[in-house]
């Protein structure tokens, strides 16, 4: 055999070497990272399983009424509801957390529950000086906020803090000191209340915490724990 052709298949074998390694170093490489992909899936889900713990039973009778002027302008109040399942929150028109994701994790819970006519959901203004029951008219426009199965209602600032403190364990809404404009001006409470149709405050959960932090699978997890508390308290009604 010649030199020139010896040299050749030399050259030739290295190449067909170098590939076949390089191939396996790819595989390997796959494969590590299929395995690392796992292994995250299997800790995330053992984190959420640690983390996802039941909502707090809470079994507090409500001794005091909340009255206030809805959107479509009525009077009406808590006890009205009585006998049904009430999804309670805070808000005010003009709040940035509140018409961000707070707005959403309301609409998706009215979605689920709104065709039950032993559901309704109430959310409460903090800035009742500006949110009339015209303004609460426009704000329910945006939120989807039927006042069939959706209160929005103005009371009372002095009445409304003492209240959602004494009957709902809210902490007190306030002024921001660092406020940049009246889109940030209150700080408040982002929890949501189930009141049950005996008017026992069962749960109250800040989903507002974990959408806004991203944390997707807890969120769903406690938006799901929150549904089936008001699906409990719908069914113990009608028994």
């Amino acid at each position: 055999m010649k030199d020139k052709t010896k040299i050749t298949l030399i050259y030739v074998g290295v190449g067909v070497l170098s590939i076949v390694l390089i191939s396996v170093f790819m595989w390997l490489g796959k494969q590590r990272s299929s395995q690392a992909e796992q292994s995250e899936e299997r800790r995330n889900a053992i984190v959420i399983e640690e983390v996802v713990k039941p909502l707090t039973k809470l079994d507090k009778q409500l001794t005091e009424d909340l009255e206030g002027v809805n959107q479509d302008g009525e009077e009406v109040s808590l006890y009205d509801l009585k006998g049904k399942a009430v999804v309670f929150a805070q808000f005010y028109s003009r709040c940035n957390m509140c018409l961000g994701h707070n707005k959403t994790i309301m609409q998706e819970l009215h979605n689920e529950l709104k065709e039950n006519p032993n559901v309704h959901f109430v959310t409460v203004t903090l800035d009742p000086d500006f949110d009339s029951p015209e303004k609460l008219a426009e704000s329910a426009k945006v939120w989807g906020a039927d006042s069939d199965s959706w209160w929005m209602l103005n009371v009372p600032k002095e009445k409304l803090t003492k209240y959602c403190r004494e009957q709902l364990w809210y902490i007190d809404f306030a002024d921001n000191e660092d406020k940049t404009s009246a889109a940030d001006a209150i700080n408040h409470d982002m929890g949501i209340a189930v009141i049950d149709a005996d008017s026992k405050l069962r749960a109250k959960v800040n989903l507002y915490e974990l959408k806004s932090s991203g944390q997707d699978e807890l969120y769903e997890a406690k938006k799901s724990q929150l549904l089936e508390v008001v699906d409990l308290a719908v069914g113990e009604a009608d028994e």
